[in-house]
């Protein structure tokens, strides 16, 4: 064994000591520039979104509001969803709520388009970006943007399935949805539209109803004991419920009568396949719900050039039989 001079054992020493804080200095810098990139689990936020909706219980709203949890879970976010119960003032309190509650972005589905304006000024100056979903506002609600259907197109769908069942016109019955909410003023319009340009088709009825299957069923009964056969050729319902009464009819014998849908639940896929209904306009609330999320979590984490503005239209495909088998519904009713 070689042993080592005085000096030479205290230059070994001074390295190792000196190897050994520049080590120390790299681990305690390392560990301090990822905190302050924030990439650690701990120091994420997680983003919470308020969705002020309609209604909770219809159908087509709840496929919607599941659309918004499952994707803003995909992206880590939390979601509180508020039940309007179709009440304009219940929605705008709600919308008061999920500011209070200081949710990072809010999601507005609502049946009014004026009633949650003021609310939703609240939000924007307590620094909450707000969209709206399904249903357009007012002009003078400021949202970031707003993601859904054009009501008005949509009732130009339904319009022109109605020339297309009625080649030779006739006389028509139109089910609306909850009196003087957007869908329901917007879509009838949209229809009229269509038969501007075709007075061989009237409309002898306009009841409603307000998106409810057992209602759409005493509706559509009313009719067929009011207009036996060969006085009433066409119904058209603003919403999907149209099935039940569709199906009932042909149960009944009453298939001189052409049902028209609105929207595309699994029920109406099978009455369309059935011949039950003879076609329907697709708004898909799984695409409105994903978007929504989407939008809401481009805005919150800086990539604000993903978000279309001021409005995205989604697609309003018509399916009939001649395209059901290869359209298949994504939701139930």
């Amino acid at each position: 064994m070689r042993i080592l001079s005085t000096s030479r054992r205290k230059a070994i020493v001074r390295s190792t000591l000196a190897g050994g804080v520049v080590f120390a200095m790299a681990v305690a810098t390392a560990g301090c520039t990822g905190a302050a990139d924030g990439q650690t689990p701990s120091t994420k936020k997680t983003f919470t979104i308020g969705v002020a909706e309609a209604s909770t219980t219809i159908s087509f709203l709840a496929a919607l509001d599941k659309a918004i949890t499952d994707q803003a879970a995909k992206h880590g976010m939390k979601t509180i969803i508020l039940n309007g119960n179709l009440d304009n003032a219940t929605q705008a309190a709600n919308v008061a709520t999920l500011i209070s509650k200081k949710v990072d972005a809010i999601l507005v589905i609502s049946s009014s388009p004026t009633a949650v304006v003021p609310n939703i000024a609240k939000a924007r100056a307590a620094g909450i970006p707000v969209f709206a979903v399904n249903a357009q506002l007012d002009p003078s609600a400021k949202v970031i943007t707003y993601v859904g259907d054009s009501d008005f197109d949509y009732g130009v769908g339904e319009g022109k399935l109605l020339v297309q069942a009625l080649p030779n016109g006739g006389k028509t019955a139109i089910i609306l949805g909850p009196l003087g909410d957007t869908p329901e003023v917007q879509r009838l319009a949209g229809i009229k539209s269509v038969l501007k340009d075709h007075p061989e088709i009237s409309i002898v009825a306009t009841p409603t109803d307000g998106f409810d299957n057992q209602k759409n069923l005493a509706v559509t009964q009313d009719l067929l004991s009011k207009y036996p056969k060969g006085t009433l050729d066409a119904i058209v319902a603003e919403g999907p419920q149209m099935y039940v009464g569709a199906e009932y009819a042909q149960k009944h014998g009453r298939t001189d009568i052409k049902f028209i849908a609105g929207d595309y639940p699994k029920q109406v896929e099978a009455a369309i396949k059935s011949g039950a209904i003879f076609g329907t306009v697709d708004q898909s609330p799984i695409l409105e719900g994903q978007l929504g999320a989407d939008y809401a979590y481009y805005w919150l984490t800086g990539k604000k050039d993903k978000v279309k503005t001021p409005k995205f239209l989604i697609p309003l495909p018509a399916i009939t039989a001649d395209n059901v088998a290869t359209n298949p519904s994504s939701w139930s009713n």
